[in-house]
């Protein structure tokens, strides 16, 4: 009985302990990705920040250890992917400061693309916080970034009118493309336009992985392509874990993730 007892102790008090580490540690513990495109030749940096999700769950002070990488980079580009609000458009007010920290560390610019969280708190009151503080959204659109470099920005699939082919239509055809796609299980469509990466986010990775089994959850849209590198019909495709995280509020071998292309 005493065993027994102790047995269920042990587990209450490791339970305890890995939800506090799931909810206060693991979250901050940023990882800075680094993906080559250019077989070491690169001679720009591009930094993807994804699902930074400012509410209740995730403040703006949480987003310290990403800006501070930034600052540290100093990368060419910036690209957002998407949902970088959630739950209120109240928390616009607490985004906005360290948004601009962030686009204002890229010597070229920042360009974002929108996600289901974004739009669920209205595009209208979004944009206009985001361009304000260095973000230009792409809506089914493109930019030229810096000689044969363009981004392409798809609309949201679960609550925008996504529109590929409008959004591929001013890249010249020998440039050297990112495709920017919230949710990532649909981007067999973007395949036939050849872009140099496809990236995407939505997902988390997950939040809470399991050794083995993979992730415990994945949202509407995010299952078949969940976090990390992919080859999608000939087209490289990468899934960002994110840096903030949605409901429930922890990461467990699963930790934010910041990505830096060189190209």
């Amino acid at each position: 009985m005493s065993f027994l007892r102790n047995l269920i102790l042990f587990g209450g008090l490791a339970g305890i302990g890995l939800g506090v580490y799931g909810r206060c540690l693991e979250p901050r513990r940023l990882q800075v990705t680094h993906l080559d495109l250019a077989d070491g030749q690169g001679t720009h940096t591009v930094a993807f920040v994804s699902d930074t999700h400012i509410g209740p769950h995730f403040s703006a002070k949480d987003l310290e250890p990403t800006i501070q990488a930034l600052e540290r980079i100093q990368p060419d580009v910036i690209l957002f992917g998407g949902d970088l609000i959630c739950e209120s458009p109240r928390y616009l007010r607490q985004l906005e400061d360290p948004l601009r920290r962030m686009t204002a560390t890229a010597r070229l610019g920042s360009w974002g693309i929108w996600g289901n969280h974004d739009l669920a708190n209205i595009r209208a009151r979004c944009v206009e916080v985001y361009e304000r503080a260095g973000v230009t959204m792409l809506t089914n659109q493109s930019a030229h970034v810096i000689d044969d470099l363009w981004v392409v920005g798809i609309d949201d699939l679960l609550l925008g009118e996504p529109d590929i082919e409008t959004s591929f239509a001013g890249v010249p055809r020998e440039a050297r493309t990112i495709a920017l796609w919230h949710a990532p299980d649909q981007v067999e469509e973007i395949a036939p336009y050849r872009p140099m990466i496809t990236l995407s986010g939505h997902t988390h990775g997950g939040q809470v992985r399991i050794p083995v089994l993979g992730p415990l959850a994945t949202p509407e849209l995010g299952k078949r392509y969940v976090a990390g590198r992919y080859d999608v019909d000939g087209m490289l495709l990468y899934v960002s874990r994110g840096v903030g995280m949605y409901r429930p509020p922890v990461r467990v071998h699963c930790r934010p993730e910041l990505l830096i292309l060189h190209v």
